[in-house]
């Protein structure tokens, strides 16, 4: 039944009235807080994402989105539910507070000129699944590590409070927080005791790099093992050079780490592994001989999985196709576009791929680079094991004295 309009008195002010009731029948309420960040996402990628046409006709379809979220949580879901239909790599929103807004924001610290980027961290990075958070590395020397979290153990509660990513750990830098964690399916959750701290992700994750570099005794090998959870900047290969040349001088084989964190890795690492520079031999007046190497010549094993991304695959790429590296664990990412930071005027982060990227004239968007040697990964209440480490030191340790 067709609704008869309400009756206004009152000359041209009256008018005026019945034109506002009218718009706001029309029209709805006005816009909440997100529209004007909605609106700010859709302009970007229609102005900047790689495939004009995609983005034209995406920005006509979620034009208006953001008016119709209720909160910043709801917000930030329908952003990235809408940014996943545009099927690309390094494309996401990270709304402020979240661990993915603190990394970026470290990694483009200089091109957004801040002065200090820091997040409340306990040292561990963490996998979302159907069944709750588990724990995927724990780093060397940060918090959790200090506190007894394991590999696979799944978060249940800080302070009793059910976890909550991203805001868990809020005011509690410094102090000692009761953390309960299930480490078996169905058993008790025990409870840690762990000191959350503030830090820089950048320089965490340097830090990481640091204090996983270790030779591993294995199948009567002495093998070199450096996690590299981040490539983002120079610091990072300039980092693993000096490690090379000094701390593993006297490992027989290598396994670099490439499992998850963020990409970054330009192909000046390679350089690092180059057999064509020369070694030399300082000879004193003794006649004592020392001989030297730049460049890492022995055996090299790329541990990677689904969360290789980025930099880290073409660097896996290249490893594989001039068989520098034998390559651990599972197929990579596929996430190999080119992305551009865009800063919302409220501070919310935008990552959004505004160019192709080939490698030799090999597109890996969305195809990623295969493994030599298939591990399937066993994460969910896993009690520190790691059966993928484990065959990546198994194939390293047997590549000794085959080259």
């Amino acid at each position: 039944m067709r609704a008869r309009p309400a009756r206004i008195q009152g000359g041209s002010r009256g008018w005026a009235l019945a034109c506002l009731l009218f718009a706001s029948v029309v029209h709805g309420a006005a816009p909440g807080p997100y529209a004007k960040a909605g609106n700010e996402v859709v302009n970007h990628v229609r102005t900047r994402f790689l495939d004009a046409k995609k983005a034209e006709a995406w920005a006509v379809k979620h034009q208006g989105y953001g008016a119709a979220a209720s909160s910043a949580e709801d917000f930030a879901r329908r952003t990235n539910d809408a940014l996943a239909e545009l099927g690309a790599s390094h494309t996401a929103f990270y709304p402020r507070g979240s661990v993915g807004h603190a990394a970026l924001s470290a990694i483009f610290q200089q091109f957004f000129k801040l002065s200090r980027v820091e997040h409340t961290s306990i040292g561990a990075d963490l996998l979302e699944t159907p069944e709750g958070f588990f724990v995927r590395h724990v780093f060397a020397g940060g918090p959790a590590a200090r506190a007894g979290v394991l590999r696979g153990d799944r978060l249940v509660s800080v302070e009793g409070k059910p976890f909550r990513p991203g805001t868990a750990f809020d005011g509690r830098d410094g102090r000692p927080t009761r953390l309960a964690v299930e480490r078996a399916r169905g058993a008790a959750p025990l409870t840690l005791t762990v000191t959350p701290r503030k830090v820089n992700p950048k320089a965490e994750w340097l830090e990481v790099q640091r204090g996983s570099s270790r030779i591993i005794e294995h199948g009567g090998r002495r093998v070199a093992y450096q996690h590299l959870y981040s490539c983002a900047g120079p610091e990072h290969q300039e980092l693993l050079h000096e490690t090379l040349t000094d701390t593993f001088a006297s490992a027989e084989a290598l396994v670099i780490d490439f499992r998850d964190g963020w990409g970054g890795c330009n192909t000046d690492f390679l350089d690092l592994f180059n057999p064509l520079v020369p070694f030399f031999t300082s000879i004193d007046r003794e006649g004592r001989r020392n001989t030297r190497s730049t460049t890492w010549r022995k055996p090299v094993v790329l541990l990677v999985n689904g969360n290789s991304r980025s930099g880290k695959e073409m660097v896996a790429f290249a490893f594989k196709k001039h068989k520098r590296a034998t390559l651990v664990g599972q197929r990579t990412a596929g996430a190999v576009l080119a992305g551009a930071p865009l800063r919302l005027s409220n501070g919310d982060l935008l990552y959004l791929a505004v160019s192709d990227v080939e490698v030799e004239g090999v597109r890996l968007e969305g195809t990623g680079v295969p493994v030599d040697v298939e591990v399937p990964d066993v994460l969910p209440y896993a009690a520190g094991k790691d059966p993928q480490l484990d065959k990546a030191l198994d194939v390293a340790a047997s590549a000794v004295g085959r080259r």
